[in-house]
């Protein structure tokens, strides 16, 4: 008999802080706190994180 367990998506790329890399952003479709660094959308775990990035951009590699 087949197992009733739906079958899991494959895990994409993981989404962290800029500033707290080890901070993981579960659902960057649904983060307020983004900021477009040219090409690039950046993700922050609050609304702080993205305060200190704009103070000092190159502090975080940006």
């Amino acid at each position: 008999m087949a197992s009733s367990k739906s079958a899991k998506k494959p895990a994409g790329p993981k989404t962290h802080c800029v500033v707290c890399p080890t901070w993981e952003i579960k659902h960057p479709d649904r983060c307020g706190n983004t900021l477009k660094h040219g090409a690039r959308t950046l993700y922050f775990c609050t609304k702080r994180c993205k305060e200190r990035f704009v103070k000092d951009p190159a502090k975080f590699g940006g």
